[in-house]
C-alpha cells in the first residue's frame, strides 16, 4: 500500500504544486499585470495652468505622455516580469511534468523547493532577456534587441520572449549552454 506524503511531490500529489505553481507566477507578473489594467483604462494627471480668464485644470491622458520617466520604468518592469513569470512556469511544468511521468521520480520535493526551482527558472529568463537586450544572440527566431524596450507593443516580439523565457526555465541545461558558448567564442575572439 502506498503511503501519499502531504507536501511532498509525487504522480498522485500535483495539485497543491500545479496551484502553487501558478500563484508565484503570478505574483512575478503583477507589473506586467499593472501595465496591462494601465494601458486599458484611463488614466488622468492633472496640470494647472493660469491662461487669461484666470486657473484651469488641464486633463491628459497619460498615453499622451508616454515617454515620462515613470511610464518608462513601468514598461520595463513589465518585460521583465513577465519574462521571470514565464521562467517559472517553465521550470514549474518541467518539474511536475516529470513527477507524473516517470516512475523513478524522487518524490522528495516539497512546495517550498518548488519555489526555489522556479526561482532558478525566472533568474535563466532574466539572464536570457539580457542576453536578447545585449544582441549576444540573434536572428529571426529571437526577440530584436533594437525594439527590446517597445517589444510589449509588438505582438511576435513578446510571444519571442515568452516562449524563450518559458524555454529558460524548462529546460535546465538550456541558459548556461548559452552563457558556455557564449565564454568559448569569447575566448576564442581573445585568442586571435
Amino acid at each position: 500500500m502506498k503511503t501519499l506524503h502531504f507536501g511532498l511531490l509525487g504522480k498522485e500529489n500535483t495539485g497543491p504544486f500545479i496551484v502553487t505553481a501558478i500563484l508565484y507566477s503570478i505574483i512575478l507578473c503583477l507589473p506586467f499585470i499593472y501595465f496591462l489594467y494601465l494601458k486599458g483604462q484611463p488614466h488622468y494627471s492633472r496640470h494647472e495652468n493660469i491662461d487669461e480668464a484666470g486657473k484651469t485644470i488641464v486633463v491628459k491622458d497619460w498615453r499622451d505622455d508616454a515617454e515620462s520617466r515613470q511610464f518608462i520604468l513601468l514598461t520595463r518592469a513589465s518585460i521583465f516580469s513577465a519574462a521571470l513569470s514565464f521562467g517559472a512556469l517553465g521550470a514549474a511544468v518541467s518539474l511536475i511534468t516529470r513527477a507524473r511521468k516517470s516512475s523513478a521520480f524522487n518524490p522528495k520535493i516539497t512546495i517550498k523547493e518548488l519555489i526555489s526551482i522556479q526561482t532558478i527558472g525566472a533568474v535563466f529568463a532574466f539572464i536570457l532577456s539580457l542576453i536578447f537586450m545585449g544582441e549576444m544572440i540573434g536572428g529571426t527566431l529571437f526577440p530584436n534587441a533594437d525594439e527590446f524596450y517597445y517589444i510589449l507593443y509588438i505582438p511576435a516580439a513578446m510571444a519571442k520572449l515568452m516562449v524563450w523565457s518559458f524555454l529558460a526555465g524548462f529546460a535546465e541545461r538550456f541558459v548556461p549552454n548559452i552563457l558556455e558558448n557564449l565564454t568559448k567564442i569569447k575566448d576564442s575572439n581573445e585568442d586571435s
